[in-house]
C-alpha cells in the first residue's frame, strides 16, 4: 500500500501540479505591485514560493484523516457484516481531496501493521469521455475479478469523488454504479473523498449519502494551527510581525473610510470595521506597555503574531489554502531599521505635505534615517480578503459548476453549462481577467482567495449549497 500511496501522490504533484499545489498561479494573475512577490530579487520569490509549496498537509488535517480512519476501519474489521462499509471525507472545493486523503493513508499504512490490502482509484483527473468513467472505475478497482472480490477484506479508496462524475445528460453514469457497489460486499470497505459542493450536489440528486456511512468534515484551522503550518517558512525567510508594519494605516484619523466594506452587507462591514478596530486598541495597548515595561517588547511582537493568525484564520474561514495565499499577498518587502521597524520616511513626507517647515522636517528626518543602518526584510503587513467583483446570475452558474468538480477543463464547463466552448470560454476570459477564477493550459478552477465570499454569494442566490 505504501508504494502505490506515495506513488499516486508523487504523481498528483509532477504530472497535476496546477490542481493539486498550494501556490500555483495563473500566470497571467501577477502580484500587485505592493506585494512581496513582486518586489523581491527572483532568486528570492522562487525560494518562498517553493517552500509554500513543499508544505506538507497542515498536521491537524491529516490527524482527523488518520484518527478516522483508524477507527472507522478497525470497527469494521471486527464486524463486517454489521457494521457501515464506507465513509466519506470531505473538504472545500479549493482544496485537493486527493492529496489531503492520501497524506492521512499514508500516515494509516505506516502506523498499522496489519492493513488489509487497497485498491486505489488512482486518476490524475476526470476521464475527458464521461461515458467511460463507468468501465474505468470497474477495470481500475478490479472489480471483474470474482477471486479478487469474493476472498479478503479490501480497502476501495476514491480520493475525489468530483472526478467521477460531471453534471450532463450522461455524466452520472459513473456514479450510479459506485452507489450500487457500496452495499453489495461488506468485505470491501471504501473510502471516499468528496468536496462539501460536491456532496451536497450528490446528497440532493441521487440521494448518496444514504448509501454511505460516517461523513466526515475535515476541521476549519485556527489561527495558532496556521501559526504551526506556517512557522518553517517564517523562519527560514525571518518575517516581521511588529505593531508598526500591522497597523500602520490605521493611525491615520480617517483610515476607516478606506476600509473594503459592502454597504448592502451590513454584518460584514461590520466585522472587518470591528476587526481593525481590535487590532488597533491591543496595538496601542502593547506599544504602551513597551515603553513602561522595555522587558515586554518580546511579548508584544509574540501578541502581534498571535492577532496577525488569528485574524488570517477568520478571514480564511480557516481553509489551509485560502489562508497560505492570503499570508503570501499580506508580506511586504520593505526598509526596516536597525531596530527592525519599517522605515516610515514615504509615508512621514506625505504626511507633512501642505506644511510650512515641510523642507525643515525632511531635512530632519533624512539625517536622523542616514545614522541608522538600513535593510531590506519581509513584513507581515494586516491579512485582507480582496473584494469579490460584481458578479451576474450567469457568472455564479459557471463558478458553482466549477466548485461542484472542483477543477474543470473547457469542453467540460461547457458540456457542464450546456453551452459552446466558444461561449464559455468568453465568460472564462472575463472572470479569469478580473481575477476569480485561474486557468493553466486547458485547466480552470477558483481562485482560493475568492472562495469564503464567493460561497456565501452562492448561499444567497439559493444554489445548491449548504448554508454556512
Amino acid at each position: 500500500m505504501a508504494s502505490l500511496v506515495q506513488q499516486f501522490r508523487r504523481w498528483l504533484t509532477e504530472k497535476r501540479f496546477f490542481r493539486v499545489a498550494w501556490f500555483a498561479k495563473d500566470p497571467k494573475l501577477t502580484p500587485e505591485p505592493e506585494e512581496a512577490l513582486a518586489q523581491l530579487p527572483g532568486d528570492v520569490a522562487d525560494k518562498l514560493v517553493e517552500m509554500v509549496n513543499q508544505l506538507p498537509v497542515n498536521p491537524r488535517e491529516e490527524t482527523a484523516i488518520l484518527e478516522t480512519l483508524q477507527d472507522a476501519i478497525a470497527t469494521w474489521k471486527e464486524n463486517p457484516r454489521e457494521t457501515p462499509n464506507s465513509i466519506v471525507i470531505l473538504s472545500d472545493p479549493v482544496s485537493s481531496a486527493a492529496r489531503i486523503l492520501t497524506s492521512g493513508l499514508k500516515q494509516l499504512e505506516s502506523g498499522e501493521k496489519q492493513l488489509p490490502p487497497v485498491r486505489l482509484l488512482d486518476w490524475l483527473e476526470r476521464p475527458a469521455d464521461t461515458r467511460v468513467i463507468k468501465q474505468q472505475v470497474r477495470e481500475k478497482l478490479e472489480l471483474d475479478t470474482p477471486e479478487k472480490n469474493d476472498c479478503e477484506q479490501t480497502l476501495m479508496v476514491v480520493p475525489n469523488l468530483c472526478w467521477c462524475f460531471l453534471r450532463s445528460a450522461e455524466g452520472l453514469d459513473g456514479l450510479d454504479y459506485l452507489q450500487d457497489l457500496l452495499p453489495r460486499n461488506h468485505g470491501q470497505f471504501w473510502i471516499l473523498g468528496s468536496s462539501i459542493v460536491g456532496w451536497e450536489y450528490l446528497k440532493c440528486t441521487l440521494q448518496f449519502h444514504a448509501y454511505c456511512g460516517d461523513v466526515v468534515t475535515l476541521p476549519t484551522l485556527s489561527g495558532e494551527d496556521l501559526q504551526n503550518w506556517l512557522s518553517p517558512i517564517v523562519k527560514q525567510f525571518d518575517i516581521c510581525f511588529s505593531d508598526v508594519a500591522l497597523h500602520k494605516r490605521l493611525k491615520k484619523t480617517n483610515s476607516l473610510t478606506h476600509l473594503d466594506v459592502a454597504i448592502d452587507r451590513p454584518i460584514e462591514a461590520l466585522s472587518e470595521i470591528g476587526q481593525e478596530v481590535s487590532a488597533t486598541v491591543r496595538s496601542s495597548v502593547r506599544a504602551v506597555k513597551d515603553k513602561v515595561i522595555p522587558e515586554a517588547s518580546d511579548d508584544s511582537e509574540r501578541s502581534s503574531k498571535q492577532d496577525y493568525f488569528n485574524r488570517l484564520a477568520d478571514i480564511s474561514d480557516g481553509i489551509g489554502v485560502v489562508a497560505l495565499q492570503l499570508f503570501i499577498k499580506s508580506l511586504r518587502y520593505q526598509t526596516v531599521n536597525e531596530d527592525n521597524t519599517p522605515d516610515r520616511s514615504a509615508d512621514s513626507s506625505q504626511d507633512l505635505k501642505g506644511s510650512g517647515d515641510t523642507a525643515e522636517s525632511l531635512k530632519k528626518q533624512d539625517t536622523e534615517s542616514s545614522e541608522k543602518e538600513t535593510k531590506h526584510r519581509l513584513i507581515a503587513t494586516i491579512p485582507k480578503r480582496p473584494v469579490l467583483p460584481e458578479l451576474s446570475q450567469s457568472d455564479l452558474y459557471l463558478l458553482y459548476s466549477l466548485l461542484l468538480h472542483s477543477d474543470l477543463t473547457v469542453d467540460e464547463l461547457a458540456k457542464s453549462l450546456g453551452d459552446t466552448p466558444q461561449i464559455v470560454n468568453h465568460q472564462v476570459q472575463l472572470l479569469r481577467n478580473a481575477g476569480v477564477i485561474e486557468q493553466q493550459g486547458q485547466i480552470i478552477k477558483t481562485n482560493p482567495v475568492h472562495y469564503p465570499e464567493l460561497y456565501r454569494e452562492l448561499a444567497r442566490n439559493n444554489f445548491m449549497i449548504e448554508v454556512p
